[in-house]
This record gives C-alpha cells, structure tokens and sequence, in this order.
C-alpha cells in the first residue's frame, strides 16, 4: 500500500507538471490573459497531491484484498482519478488564491490516469515474475480431493505467476489417503487442518469440496481465523444464487426468499441495445478483416466459406451459428469416428490435433477468428456479446436439470469460460461459471470479460 501511495504521488506531480507544459507551451492556439509563474503553481502541488491520496484511500484504491483482477482496480483509478479532478475544481470555484487553469485540471485527468495505470500495469507484472521465480508466494492447503479440487490445483500449478505453492490436499475419503494426485501429496482427513497450519506455515486455505459438512465448514473457518489464516470457499450452486436471497417472514418464521435472475427486464433490454450498437459498428469496422479472412478460406480448401453450424440458444430453441470454415468439407460426419479421442471431459468435444482442421483452419481457430461472423448472430438476436457458450443439440439432450439453466439467456460469442481457461475446463466448471454470470449480471462484468477477451484471444490461451 504505501509503495503504491508513494508511486502515485510521483505520478500526480509528473502529471500536472506534463499538463502545464502542455497548456502553457504546446496549445498557444488557447493563449491565456496572464501565463501563471510556475514556481507558484508548483507549490500548490502539496495540497493537490494530500487530496488525491486521500480520495484513493476513502475510495479503496489502496485495499490489495479488494481486487481480483487488474481490470477491476483500474476501473476504480478511473473512478478515483475522475473524482479528484472534480473536487479540484470545485475547490478552484470556492477559494479563488488556488489558482488553476480548467485546462490543466482536464489534461493532468487523463495524463494522471495514464500513468497511474501504466505502473499498476508494470507493477503487477513484476510482482507475476517475482512470484513465478518463488517469491512472495503462498503456502496453500486444498481441502478437497475431488474433481473439483484436482482442477483448482491444476490450474493453479498451471499459472506459478498466482502466487500459490500447493502443500497438500485433506479429504475424508479414505481411498485417497496418501495418494499424490498431480504431483501433490493427500495428507489427512479434515480433522487434521489444525495441526496442518502451523507445521507446514499455511498462509491460505481452499474448501474446494461441495461435500463437506456445513458443521465442518464453521469448524475450519474457525481453526483459519484463530491462526490468522485467509481462507476461501469454492462457491456450489446454492452458493451461486446467494447474491440473490432476500430474508422474509411468515408470522414470525425466517423464510429466504431467491429473487428473480437480474438478466430480465431494464438488463435485458440494455443488454441488448448494447448488442445492436456494437455488433453493427463491429461488422462495420471489421469488413476489411472479414472479406480477407473468406477469400483465404475460399482459396485454401474446397466448400463454402461460412459454415452454419446448428446451435441451441436462448430458452432452448436452435438457431444457425455461423463461423469461417476452418475444417474440411463434411466433417461433421467425422465425429463419431473421432468422439473417443475428446481432451475434455464432460459432453463437450475437443481435441487438440484435430485431423479435420485446414492449414488456416488452425490459425483462424486459435486465436478466434473464426468466430468473427457470430457478429451477425449478435444482430439477429440469436447471440450476444458475452454470455454462456452455445451448445450442440447433441449436448443439450445429455443435460441434467441443472445444466438447463444456461440456457435462460442469449448465448455469446465470448463468456466468462471463455476467459477462465476455455478448453482447459471440465463441463461442470463451465456450467458453473456460466450460472455464476447468469445469476450476478452487470454492464460492467460485461465489459471486464470483453476486455478479458483480448489478450486471452491474442496468446491463443486454451483454444482448440
């Protein structure tokens, strides 16, 4: 916190230093009736940059445990940064001897968020590389050995720039007593949570298990609280929908009451015209990309170059999806010869080497260009911009009850599984994940996973 106050109070000096040369020096076109001494001007700095700290750390801008993304707490420097501002010129209104120039204030704005950005952007990329070269980085205890548990620990060995070494599983099933599953050894039962966490210095716990007693569950946050350790808690599907429960009574007897999803009505319809906007706009801006992409589709293989590909969407009907060709002629016919071959668990079917993608074919595929044309899908209505991804037929009518949830919305052409790992998930954590969008919609979620998006899509991470 403190290395940050300290970064942002050079970047708001180096800021307003920047905007007054930028007004005074550079747009002359806007002369001014007097050009202020800067000496002046710089002293007046102090209290600028008190306020500005001030407001971050009223804001929450300085809370580390407040962000789980990057994204999130550059949202809330704009904010920070677009309310500093404004208080600075309400003090220019009301004590007329703190003299700035509006235009100072408006350019140190986005010069300020610049920079403060850039070295939040700097910042957590050296605190990734420290952490993947071991330092800084989290003794972690997964209670869980399950599917659930497996994969959160596999993700986590995936990406060392986390920050989290993986010290052992606990699980109460004693087929998994003093197994090592992925490298990590099983080292009690439950009960031994207690002794665990100061032998081995656990810095975090992970209930990843939806099958622990709740009782047990009050008992170990107990056990982490005593020892000062942070924990964590995979969320289950009643979990999911906690956002949502309202507590009511009927003469005299708690009832909790679970509200309709927030995807409905004012959302939807905000949802969609945003839809409309950018989906037009995109096709629009995209057209020398896309007519590119179909004339090298066109001249690399036999067939056509969009293929429409038969999807289930919003409340179960089914709607022609359409993508660049990027397989051979007729290889839906293929798949039965290859379903045994599928790298995914659960009734998706993925493979990495798939023989039935063409040369450019794997090229569009991996970093999604081949998804492009859904943009007309988005038009139609049929898609969305974000939302669950639109399944198969085929997979719909291997749906429990429960699955059938992500189908209460549009679909999208990128989704929170899209960005949590793609082909790297198992079913049930996509399902998850897409009832978690469903039931804690916002505007803004959508942004952050359309701004997910991009680099997700540019490295290729997990598409095949």
């Amino acid at each position: 916190m403190i290395l940050k106050a300290l970064i942002d109070a050079g970047g708001i000096i180096l800021s307003f230093i920047l905007a007054y040369y930028l007004r005074f020096k550079v747009m002359l076109f806007l002369a001014p009736q007097s050009l202020p001494i800067f000496e002046r001007y710089f002293n007046t700095l102090a209290f600028v940059v008190i306020v500005w700290l001030a407001i971050n750390k009223l804001i929450g801008l300085y809370d580390n445990k407040k962000f789980t993304a990057l994204v999130d707490e550059l949202a809330l420097l704009f904010f920070s940064v677009s309310v500093s501002s404004l208080v600075l010129v309400g003090f220019l209104f009301l004590y007329r001897e703190l003299w700035f120039s509006r235009l100072v204030v408006l350019n140190a704005w986005w010069i300020s968020f610049l920079l403060l950005a850039l070295s939040r952007i700097a910042l957590a990329g050296g605190q990734r590389l420290l952490r993947a070269c071991g330092r800084g980085v989290k003794n972690t205890l997964v209670l869980g050995a399950g599917e659930m548990g497996e994969t959160l620990v596999a993700k986590l060995l995936l990406d060392r720039g986390l920050g989290y070494r993986v010290v052992g599983y606990l699980d109460d099933d004693p087929a998994k007593q003093k197994q090592c599953i992925r490298g990590v050894p099983v080292l009690g039962t439950l009960a031994a949570v207690r002794d665990i966490i100061p032998r081995e210095r656990i810095n975090e716990v992970l209930i990843a298990s939806a099958k622990i007693p709740a009782d047990k569950v009050l008992d170990i946050i107990t056990e982490c609280e005593r020892f000062g350790v942070e924990f964590k808690i995979v969320p289950g599907i009643l979990e999911l929908i906690a956002s949502r429960v309202d507590v009511d009574e009927i003469a005299g007897v708690p009832l909790l009451t679970v509200s309709e999803i927030r995807l409905q009505g004012l959302n939807a319809a905000v949802k969609r015209s945003v839809d409309l906007l950018a989906s037009g706009l995109g096709l629009l801006l995209l057209s020398p990309l896309l007519g590119a992409v179909a004339l090298l589709v066109k001249l690399t293989s036999p067939g056509p170059v969009l293929y429409a590909q038969e999807r289930v969407g919003l409340d179960g009907r089914t709607f022609p999806m359409y993508k660049f060709r990027s397989m051979i002629k007729d290889a839906d016919k293929m798949i039965d010869q290859l379903a045994d071959r599928s790298e995914v668990a659960g009734h998706i079917f993925k493979m990495k080497n798939d023989p039935r993608l063409t040369p450019p074919g794997r090229f569009l595929r991996r970093f999604s260009i081949d998804e492009l044309p859904q943009l007309i899908n988005v038009l139609f209505g049929q898609m969305s911009l974000v939302g669950p991804r639109p399944p198969l037929p085929r997979e719909v009518a291997k749906y429990n009850a429960w699955h059938r949830k992500r189908l209460r919305v549009r679909p999208g052409i990128t989704g929170l599984w899209q960005v949590s790992g793609r082909s790297h998930l198992p079913f049930e954590d996509m399902v998850r994940l897409d009832i978690y969008y469903i039931e804690n919609w916002s505007l803004w979620q959508d942004l952050k996973i359309l701004l997910r998006t991009i680099p997700v899509t540019l490295t290729g991470s997990g598409a095949y």
